[in-house]
């Protein structure tokens, strides 16, 4: 019998083993939960998020029921959509007065507000605020350009809330978010296309480091898989998609440039959740059809004994009865 792992021991692990260090000093990882059924699978969700917010972590959670995750810009658009952009580019301003002058600003940090409090001709403060905005957002080469100016966009208006209305950044958001009609809607931003396959992967890269510089530890998403082991159509509830054997592939596709590309991501941990049913290597929609996610996630040497929880792939046993 292959051995499991608790649901509380597995969080325990992932939050002391890589969220608290490994992914809060800068690292990425992607790991791969099987769970037994959906009491379980939700179970996991609950308690990574708990252990990911104490840590302050920006947790999301997407399944492939109402996602299409094997379109990875419609992964982003879901992310996105979770996240508080205002919130975010409130922390990353905040941090600019006490890097510059080494005092702390309460309240609103406007350009007049730091004025006023550090006694400083306001021409003098907007001068050094939008240079360091610039050095930190702009210049920050790691984050993909259009994500740099519509981060830009979305830091402006707290610093000079007199000269933007909130209309002027809702563009951003619906761009980010993947709600925007017209892209000519953005154009005057200099942002001149919208997200897509060929950026949705930096994109989201860049949303963990931007987590990062904005004092967070980074960012925690759960990909719930279940909905990709429905054989049939008619399985599929109203209002949730239907995989088709090829979509799963292109599913696997994009988990598979996930794992390569742990590399070049920064402050974020991807868990995904999947039911036993995708193990098994007699249907046209398990992890085995697809032999290069395969090779990255498959045990070469498994203990009888002892759930190895370090491995890319783990089993987690039953919640059933668990008290959270």
């Amino acid at each position: 019998m292959i051995p499991h792992i608790s649901v509380d021991e597995y969080a325990n692990f992932l939050a002391q083993e890589y969220l608290a260090t490994f992914v809060c000093e800068g690292g990425a990882a992607v790991k791969f939960a099987v769970v037994a059924d959906d009491e379980t699978a939700n179970a996991l969700s609950v308690a990574v998020e708990d252990r990911a917010r104490r840590l302050g972590m920006r947790f999301v959670a997407v399944s492939a029921a109402n996602t299409r995750i094997n379109l990875i810009h419609q992964l982003f658009f879901a992310v996105a959509s979770r996240l508080d952009w205002v919130a975010l580019a409130q922390k990353v301003v905040r941090k600019i007065p006490g890097d510059i002058w080494g005092t702390q600003v309460g309240g609103a940090v406007t350009i007049s507000q730091v004025a006023s409090v550090l006694d400083i001709d306001e021409l003098l403060v907007r001068t050094q605020i939008n240079k360091a905005l610039s050095d930190r957002v702009m210049k920050d080469y790691s984050l993909a350009k259009d994500f740099r100016i519509a981060m830009t966009q979305m830091c402006l208006p707290e610093l000079q809330p007199e000269a933007f209305t909130e209309e002027s950044r809702a563009s951003i958001l619906e761009w980010l978010r993947g709600e925007l009609r017209l892209i000519s809607a953005v154009k005057d931003k200099h942002i001149f296309h919208k997200v897509g396959r060929h950026s949705a992967r930096a994109m989201l890269a860049s949303t963990s480091k931007w987590i990062a510089k904005a004092g967070e530890c980074g960012l925690v998403l759960t990909l719930d898989l279940r909905q990709l082991a429905l054989s049939r159509r008619p399985d599929a509830a109203e209002g949730e998609f239907y995989y088709t054997p090829a979509t799963v592939m292109d599913a696997y596709e994009v988990l598979r440039q996930f794992i390569d590309a742990t590399d070049e991501m920064e402050n974020l941990m991807l868990l995904v959740l999947a039911p036993d049913a995708l193990l098994d290597d007699s249907t046209n929609r398990g992890f085995p059809k697809y032999q290069a996610l395969k090779n990255r996630i498959w045990d070469d040497v498994r203990d009888r004994d002892r759930v190895d929880p370090y491995a890319p792939m783990v089993r987690v046993a039953s919640a059933e009865g668990r008290s959270l």
